[in-house]
């Protein structure tokens, strides 16, 4: 894995925000030990901004402390996965349904290019993943509901390092290509009941192929 060097006056956050992304990416992966000291000469930054963003991310249960002061990524069970996976359905087809309701026109353009580009990405899983990630956020950003949308990025953060390490048959990629047609298409028509049944599909879909590996 490689940083970018950090400048500016929210070195915390910032820090944070590469730390999030490259766990849900799986360049860095469950289970896998994280170094205070190396972190800090990679973004190379102090400590302190470092640590700071550690904290933010084990709060959230992104990443375990031991009381050893030894670092890891947090690690799921296929039992904390299942639950995982009810809670995203509730949560995500209701963001999907405000999404449809609220949406600019402008929207649907957007998603349509988000779409093209992870289509155009399947022979690449990791690629697709992250790409993945970005339409259904994308999608969900315009339910215009922030404490439901920080709730929901929590959750991709636990979940998103296993889609990637799983995501390695083409066959069950190009399976997810049609919810995802589907569910632009219900964005696009606002389309409630067919968002809701699409995003359904997709996470059940996803975590079928994810658990039995846990």
């Amino acid at each position: 894995m490689k940083f970018e060097k950090i400048s500016g006056k929210t070195l915390r956050q910032r820090i944070y925000d590469q730390l999030r992304r490259s766990i849900i990416s799986g360049d860095i992966l469950p289970g896998e030990s994280i170094s205070l000291k190396d972190l800090s000469e990679q973004f190379d930054v102090s400590i302190m901004p470092v640590r700071e963003a550690l904290w933010q991310l084990e709060s959230e249960k992104i990443i375990v402390i031991n009381s050893n002061r030894s670092i890891h990524v947090n690690k799921l069970t296929a039992k904390e996965m299942e639950e995982a996976l009810q809670i995203r359905i509730i949560l995500e087809t209701q963001a999907s349904r405000l999404a449809c309701e609220r949406r600019p026109e402008s929207a649907v353009k957007e998603v349509k290019i988000l779409l093209d580009s992870m289509i155009s990405l399947i022979k690449n899983p990791k690629k697709y993943i992250d790409k993945n990630s970005d339409f259904h956020l994308t999608i969900y950003s315009y339910s215009e509901s922030p404490m439901l949308l920080e709730i929901i990025n929590m959750l991709w953060a636990r979940v998103g390092p296993y889609f990637i390490i799983h995501a390695t048959n083409l066959e069950d990629l190009y399976h997810t290509v049609e919810y995802h047609k589907k569910m632009f298409g219900a964005f696009a028509n606002r389309d409630k009941r067919m968002i809701t049944e699409a995003v359904q599909q997709d996470l059940e879909n996803a975590a079928r192929l994810i658990i039995p590996h846990l």
